[in-house]
Formats: structure tokens, C-alpha cells, sequence
């Protein structure tokens, strides 16, 4: 038979392992939240992009962004945003493939694959397609999230080198 202690005991234990199970639900729930307003800015970004969008784009890169592209080439905020400006470097289309979101407490980084249509006369002066492997980090700073870094690579099997 069970004495009222081990009853006790046992009731507590139920609400504990409810709460657990509530509180873990939460926090699955926020962290998928959380990962789709990541997907949503990356979204943003991109669409601020085919656009030329520099005030959007002004927002969701942050000052000290290091931005890699898949030539070589390495862009400031400032050098990227002024290629944007001048007509340099203009993005036709963007489309994401399997982008994949891990969340790491106030940043996010974000893997995939992206098929782009471009013109950079820095690198040839018509516009071109290219497949790219990329790796991004956003960081939430100031209560929204920004872009701290950017890397691309070719995807040489779907892009080759001309």
C-alpha cells in the first residue's frame, strides 16, 4: 500500500515531468519560430536584392559584415552596397535550393544552395547564371536579426568555369 508521503511524492513527480514536457514543447516551438523569422530575413535579403533595394539592404547587413563571394572577390557593407548603387554589380534573380537553418541561441547560420542570375562587371561585363553553395550567419543585434557574414562557393558541376 502507498502512505500518503509516497503519494506526495509521486503527484510531484507527475507535475514535474508535465512541466518538463510542456516546457520542452516551448521551447521547440519558439526555436522553429525563431528559425522561420531567420528564413523570412534571408528572404528579404534576397528579394532586397533583385530589387537593388540599398535602404532594405542597409537594414539587414550589419557594419561589420564580411561578404565572400563565389569569384573571390571580398566585399565591405560599403564596397558591396556602392557596386549595388552604381550599377556595377546587379542582381537579376535569386533562387534558394535546400536552404537549412540552425539556430545557435542569438545566431543563425544558414547552409544551401542558391541558382542566381547576375551582372557584375567587376568580374564580366554580361550578365551571367550561376549555382552556388553558400553559407551565411545572422546575428540578432538590437532585436533583429542581421547579416554578419556571407560565403559562396561555385557549384562547378552545375556552373562552369568559362
Amino acid at each position: 500500500m502507498e502512505n500518503a508521503f509516497m503519494k506526495r511524492i509521486r503527484v510531484q513527480l507527475q507535475i514535474l515531468v508535465a512541466a518538463t514536457a510542456l516546457l520542452a514543447g516551448q521551447m521547440r516551438s519558439q526555436s522553429g519560430q525563431t528559425a522561420d523569422e531567420v528564413r523570412a530575413v534571408e528572404a528579404a535579403r534576397t528579394d532586397a536584392l533583385d530589387r537593388s533595394d540599398i535602404a532594405a539592404l542597409d537594414r539587414i547587413m550589419a557594419d561589420d559584415i564580411t561578404y565572400v563571394h563565389a569569384s573571390g572577390k571580398v566585399d565591405t557593407k560599403r564596397s558591396y552596397l556602392d557596386a549595388i548603387r552604381s550599377g556595377q554589380l546587379h542582381y537579376i534573380s535569386w533562387t534558394p535550393k535546400n536552404l537549412h537553418v540552425r539556430m545557435l541561441g542569438d545566431a543563425a547560420v544558414i547552409n544551401g544552395e542558391y541558382t542566381v542570375r547576375v551582372r557584375d562587371a567587376r568580374v564580366q561585363s554580361t550578365p551571367f547564371d550561376i549555382n552556388i553553395f553558400i553559407l551565411t550567419v545572422y546575428g540578432r543585434r538590437e532585436g533583429r536579426w542581421q547579416q554578419i557574414a556571407w560565403q559562396s562557393t561555385r557549384d562547378v558541376a552545375l556552373s562552369p568555369m568559362n
